[in-house]
């Protein structure tokens, strides 16, 4: 068990590092089943989701990046669904969230995988299950916390800057050209937004909100006014979170892959992951992004615009 745990938390390690020099990862390379331990005919996938949730960080086709890849955890899904073998998924989450559609669009996946395949998903949040997060954690059977992790911030924000003032005293000026004057109002980010269009955002932004906290009442069987009493932005340490019903268990990686072998009934499992061969490469240089989003999220890496389920401290 210790050896299989060292080489999980290892695999982890690596999906959140990166190195200056980008190696390509082209994505005609199929994934392969990559076995990191334990013993046994019943496997257990281990699925990771760690750094931030976009959909438009397109970098290099196929390079590393601290995001995470919305296609890629669907293949692996299905290689997942499609081996009888595999008997439960281990779905270890490490993210502050991010666009809301990503987040939606994960969870969707999730909970598909869950409803056609039968197979449970158990969940393992690391450093930090918040937010968008949180919400891809929705979808599973069972969730576990680590001691230390971060859990909660339920919720939506949309940030505008108006630096309209800036930008006159240094002489730019935009022009854009709509079909109407609520399109043209919100197609200049930098200024500041009338009343109507004000009331459009949030309209969008109260539908996203509801819905995030529609699924914690519906997925953590919470009456909605306790998910509403939660869903403020609040983030809370995994003890209070479980306390909360946010999550099921407080306890490390072990404890969670322990409890996704008993929900195959087997007496052992070999874990695996899905890789493309050329994707697993150390990196000495390579820092975790789960770490970055602790400390603040790059402005390089912050989604360009649009409404997010994400924690920044």
């Amino acid at each position: 068990m210790r050896q299989l745990l060292i080489a999980i938390t290892f695999l982890i390690s690596l999906s959140g590092c990166y190195v200056n020099l980008e190696l390509p990862i082209s994505r005609d390379q199929p994934l392969e089943e990559r076995v990191l331990g334990g013993s046994g005919a019943t496997k257990i996938a281990l699925i990771e989701l760690s750094g931030m949730m976009a959909s438009d960080w397109i970098s290099n086709v196929g390079s590393r990046r601290s995001s995470i890849d919305v296609d890629e955890v669907r293949e692996q899904l299905v290689m997942a669904a499609r081996d009888p073998a595999v008997r439960a998924v281990l779905l270890h989450i490490n993210s502050p969230g991010g666009e809301v559609t990503t987040a939606d669009v994960l969870f969707h996946e999730l909970k598909q995988f869950r409803e056609r395949s039968g197979k449970p998903i158990v969940v393992s949040i690391g450093a930090i299950g918040a937010s968008g997060g949180y919400y891809a954690a929705l979808a599973g059977d069972e969730i576990w916390a680590n001691p230390t992790s971060v859990v909660g911030s339920i919720g939506v924000v949309m940030v505008r800057f108006n630096a309209e003032g800036l930008l006159e005293k240094i002489g730019i000026q935009g022009e854009v050209l709509a079909s109407g004057s609520t399109k043209q109002e919100l197609a200049v980010p930098l200024k500041p937004i009338g009343k109507e269009s004000r009331e459009i955002l949030l309209r969008i932004l109260n539908a996203h909100y509801e819905r995030f906290v529609g699924l914690v009442a519906e997925n953590r069987q919470l009456p909605q006014e306790d998910a509403l009493k939660l869903a403020d932005g609040s983030i809370f340490p995994a003890e209070d979170a479980r306390r909360l019903k946010l999550v099921d268990h407080v306890g490390y990686l072990e404890d969670a892959l322990l409890a996704a072998q008993m929900r195959t009934g087997a007496a052992s499992a070999t874990v695996v992951a899905y890789q493309r061969p050329s994707s697993f490469q150390p990196s000495l240089l390579g820092s975790s992004a789960a770490e970055v989003n602790l400390v603040r999220v790059p402005d390089s890496l912050m989604p360009s615009s649009g409404f997010l389920y994400l924690w920044q401290p």
